[in-house]
């Protein structure tokens, strides 16, 4: 072994060593906000087909397109709008997100033709028979969890193994744990592009309740990944919701108005 093949084989080793360091002494919450900053983006639009399956194997089919728009630093609105099948076309739940308090979320249900608000305790219900709630249809605040690395572990997932970080995610405070319908999750974050496979959700009884799976990841721009399907099974309903993303665009032009409730309350969030 030359004497370059030797310094060239230390400094391989080295860095090594200090990548598992660096990997050692990482957070939770430094892997979340590492994540959450890798994967932002401006403006995004997705159309999804989703599908409800019930414990008989019976199916709902249903369209749906969502938006989202960052309006200030780590500040951002959001629209989910149905637009199939016809009895529920134009329903449309607004969530905006407020930094240092309370999100605000707006349900609009064309047969009243008015929004309704989503109240706190109200949160923790299913939204328009999905197996997410309106909790679930908020942004991750890292504010209110802490977030502990549990252990590392490769996850099969789509017949490849990934070396994932186990992170839960506790209520931080006493108001998020009388709020949140979860006494925590547990996360398989992928470390390579810092991708959330698996999420399991723990009621209050600290029972398995349901898991969230994310499939088909693809980069949509940059750094940036997202899922091409997702699938919510919920253990205790014998439930589970499955969405397929059918086109995405980021970074496109989007007026703030698409978040307002004059744009639904006109119709334009059908158009």
């Amino acid at each position: 072994m030359t004497k370059r093949t030797v310094i060239i084989w230390v400094i391989g080793v080295l860095f090594l060593f200090t990548a598992s360091v660096v990997s050692a002494q990482m957070t939770g919450r430094q892997v979340m906000e590492k994540q959450k900053e890798r994967h932002k983006v401006k403006t995004e639009v997705g159309n999804e087909d989703m599908m409800l399956v019930d414990k008989s194997g019976s199916k709902e089919n249903r369209q749906v397109v969502r938006y989202a728009k960052e309006v200030g630093k780590d500040v951002h609105r959001y629209l989910v709008v149905f637009l199939s099948p016809g009895d529920i076309r134009g329903t449309a739940l607004r969530t905006w997100e407020k930094k240092g308090g309370d999100n605000d979320q707006w349900l609009y249900l064309p047969a009243k033709k008015t929004e309704q608000r989503i109240a706190k305790a109200g949160k923790k219900n299913y939204f328009m028979g999905t197996d997410f709630t309106y909790e679930d249809m908020e942004p991750e605040d890292l504010d209110n969890f802490n977030y502990n690395i549990l252990r590392s572990e490769q996850f099969s997932h789509e017949g490849k193994a990934y070396d994932c970080y186990v992170i839960d995610a506790l209520p931080a405070n006493d108001k998020k744990k009388q709020e949140t319908g979860y006494a925590k999750r547990i996360m398989w974050i992928e470390k390579v592009n810092l991708t959330t496979l698996k999420t399991d959700f723990y009621d209050k009884r600290e029972k398995h309740q349901k898991t969230q799976i994310n499939y088909k990841y693809e980069n949509v721009g940059g750094d940036v990944m997202r899922p091409k399907q997702t699938i919510m099974n919920n253990m205790e309903k014998s439930h589970k919701t499955v969405t397929s993303t059918t086109s995405r665009k980021i970074n496109v032009t989007m007026a703030d108005s698409t978040f307002t409730d004059a744009f639904i309350l006109s119709g334009k969030h059908l158009e």
